[in-house]
């Protein structure tokens, strides 16, 4: 199989996996700078700890998301079939993403309120955009030091379809890897 990464971005109800609860999780299947598939799960933890500003910046209604969000077990099933197809073999899944670490010590926790081992499934390895672009003004490759989503989105002239929704993240972020590599030759 050629590379393949799995991209994700996540809304949550706050800044702390451990505190805060997971809503929206994004995962998108990228080989060869083309987007495989894509899948948006809402979800709900049973806890629902949520802050005014999380919600106020990704523009979540709490009610009406718990109308239709998955439960863990049921969120954690959609999660293991679409990898699952995706990513058939023995080999780790690398995960990537802008500010990726954010999004995976989500991930990380929702695996662990379903009782499954993480790093099982998941490569100890990330591919964060945030880095690479950090990296690149350093070394003098662009002159913007455009480390944030919306910077970077900007530089590249990337348009967000849903912004600040995971899934609508998650695809700008793998457009934006494909830019990355493009500029690299």
């Amino acid at each position: 199989m050629p590379d393949r990464l799995l991209f994700i971005d996540t809304e949550t109800g706050g800044l702390d996996p451990d505190k805060h609860s997971l809503l929206t999780l994004a995962l998108v299947v990228w080989e060869d700078r083309n987007i495989i598939d894509s899948l948006e799960i809402a979800v709900n933890d049973g806890i629902n700890c949520v802050t005014q500003e999380a919600l106020s910046i990704n523009k979540i209604d709490i009610g009406k998301h718990l109308q239709t969000a998955l439960s863990l077990p049921e969120a954690m099933d959609q999660v293991m079939s679409f990898t699952g197809k995706h990513f058939p073999g023995k080999e780790k899944i690398t995960l990537a993403g802008h500010n990726v670490h954010f999004d995976a010590g989500f991930l990380k926790k929702f695996f662990s309120a379903n009782h499954i081992d993480f790093s099982e499934i998941f490569s100890h390895r990330l591919i964060d955009t945030s880095s690479i672009l950090h990296y690149l003004y350093l070394a003098g490759r662009i002159e913007k030091k455009a480390i944030s989503s919306d910077d970077a989105f900007a530089l590249f002239d990337i348009e967000v379809e849903g912004r600040h929704t995971a899934l609508g993240d998650a695809t700008a972020t793998v457009k934006l890897f494909s830019k990355l590599l493009d500029l690299m030759g």
